[in-house]
């Protein structure tokens, strides 16, 4: 199967031979932060998947939500859509396909009300519509938008100010848009109106209090099983302190999932509480945005972010990012464009939406052309990195991070940056490692196939083998161990062992190709080293065509709870 979104040769090298050294590669070394008291102490990111033509997904902000219907729902701003359908401050894409190598989008709502790129319209105040986060939430899309300066000029406190949020949501897929100013069913989007008396948009949010408002996905179609921390009851937001990008901080806010489609936003409250206080005491939360207490302090270090709940990991990660703040900004907007080549990718994690927040990964984008010493190095300049609920796989340690860059210099060679790219992400925690096919380097009997370039895989790499006998043993030293591979229709069933233990019998099949499928997890081992065993058999479900089984990778060292050979359901 060939992907939509594929990397050209020439890109490919200047990305491997550049990031990876810069810890934005495929094989980037954790990083953990010096006060981390997490169970995540690093992470590490691969070659992006890009459509194959630079018009295709031009824009930036391409936040993301996985919905109802199974799709993913992404903005993109200062956008022309998929094939320059559009000519907008802001877009919404549905993007489909089962994994980042397949993706496609059959629809975008090019949002006219809210203007075509760099438009104004009648409010006259200098700024333009731009998107902050989207959700969706029990089959309704909600997309909170806000009024943004960009050009030069206003820069007090940080880079390119962000006021009067709003919430509007649709129920048809982002086909039609309502407000809370009267606006219902718009095909243009729904922009909120110019207020004469106030000479700016109507806002749900006026101000900068809750100026970027960015809600935390708990997965798709935000279902209450799913979330953690009250997330069944309210559907949970954050903003910085008015920035699209270099913010000092960040609150958060909630409202009653039963009264989120109000659109009201006296029914928000936010949280009042010292960062890793109790979010669960009604106490710690106030109607009035203005009393919110910072969950996150860094100054000049949070842009709009991303929150992504993993359940299999119990925490919350917010993906944020900035540039090199200079004080000029607030006499000249020269100075943004001159830093948009410069970024640096800046994460956190948390048990809670409230907190404590700590950091465990802090990356420039730098692109390494040879030895990547200062001579051979330069900036890259990504930007608003956001993870995908639906790529979420390997028990919650592999994901995919949708992000755009460098608009000041875009024409990279053999490159565009100012469009959609999807980054493979990868979770290290403290007890459990991802290993890669191609770096276990399994030996076994009979001969097994080794497949590069490889969409939606792992590293995009896999081995596999359809004869009966070929076997795969790789020798660790861990408490657990997990098989990750892929389901398809024409794989059949594989006896897997510990140390030369008795057997269990996984079945692969599936009537759909499934990738980074955790196949089979032992229980908790005895510390030491073990040794894994997997078998091609010449059974197969009744269902399937063949017998092949693939290895994707192990993930060393986490503890699993079942019994001691549990195959992955």
């Amino acid at each position: 199967m060939r992907s939509s979104f594929r990397l050209n040769a020439s890109v490919s090298v200047l990305v491997v031979a550049s990031l990876a050294a810069a810890g934005l590669g495929s094989h980037s070394a954790a990083v953990k932060h010096p006060t981390s008291q997490s169970n995540l102490i690093g992470a590490s990111v691969g070659i992006p998947e890009v459509m194959s033509s630079w018009g295709q997904g031009m824009g930036d902000t391409w936040y993301n939500t996985w919905a109802g219907d199974g799709n993913i729902y992404a903005t993109s701003d200062d956008a022309h859509g998929f094939n320059g359908t559009c000519d907008s401050n802001l877009v919404v894409n549905e993007l489909i396909g089962s994994d980042p190598s397949e993706i496609s989008s059959p629809y975008m709502n090019c949002m006219t009300s809210f203007g075509a790129i760099g438009n104004q319209g009648n409010y006259n105040d200098g700024r333009t519509w731009k998107t902050d986060g989207i959700i969706s939430v029990d089959g309704t899309l909600y997309l909170a938008v806000a009024r943004q300066q960009d050009g030069t000029g206003g820069y007090p406190n940080g880079l390119q100010p962000s006021d009067d949020a709003s919430i509007v949501k649709s129920t048809d897929d982002g086909h039609t848009w309502s407000n809370s100013f009267g606006t219902t069913g718009s095909a243009g989007g729904a922009a909120p109106p110019y207020n004469s008396t106030t000479g700016q948009a109507d806002a749900m949010f006026p101000g900068t209090s809750f100026g970027t408002p960015q809600f935390i996905n708990y997965g798709q179609d935000d279902a209450a099983a799913s979330t953690a921390d009250g997330g069944g009851t309210y559907v949970y937001a954050i903003s910085n302190d008015g920035f699209a990008y270099d913010g000092s901080s960040m609150i958060l806010g909630r409202v009653l999932r039963s009264q989120i489609g109000n659109l009201n936003a006296s029914q928000w409250q936010f949280y009042t509480g010292p960062p890793g206080g109790d979010g669960t005491n009604a106490a710690n939360w106030s109607s009035s945005a203005s009393d919110a207490q910072p969950i996150l302090t860094a100054s000049h270090q949070l842009s709009q972010s991303g929150v992504q709940y993993i359940p299999q990991l119990g925490e919350y990660i917010m993906t944020s990012f900035y540039y090199p703040f200079v004080a000029s900004w607030n006499d000249t907007g020269t100075q943004k464009q001159g830093a948009a080549s410069e970024s640096t990718w800046d994460f956190y994690d948390a048990p809670h939406p409230w907190g404590p927040w700590t950091r465990f990964f802090n990356q420039p984008t730098t692109e390494c052309y040879l030895g990547c010493d200062s001579a051979t190095t330069s900036q890259l300049g990504l930007y608003d990195p956001a993870l995908v609920s639906k790529f979420s796989n390997m028990d919650g340690l592999s994901n995919v991070i949708f992000s755009t860059g460098d608009f000041n210099a875009p024409n990279r060679p053999n490159d565009y940056m100012y469009r959609l790219h999807e980054f493979p992400f990868t979770i290290n925690t403290a007890t459990s490692q991802v290993v890669d096919d191609t770096t276990a380097i399994p030996v076994g009997t009979g001969t097994w196939g080794v497949s590069f370039d490889a969409g939606g895989y792992y590293d995009d790499t896999y081995h596999d083998s359809a004869t009966a006998g070929d076997s795969v043993s790789y020798t660790f030293n861990g408490d657990s161990i997990a098989w990750v591979g892929a389901k398809n229709d024409n794989h059949g069933i594989a006896s897997v062992s510990i140390d030369g233990g008795t057997p269990t019998m996984v079945d692969t099949y599936s009537a759909s190709w499934q990738k980074q499928q955790v196949l089979f997890q032992s229980g908790t081992l005895s510390s030491g080293s073990h040794t894994i065993t997997i078998t091609v058999t010449s059974q197969q479900n009744a269902a399937s065509s063949g017998i092949y089984q693939d290895l994707d990778a192990f993930i060393v060292g986490g503890s699993y709870s079942g019994p001691e050979a549990k195959p992955g359901s």
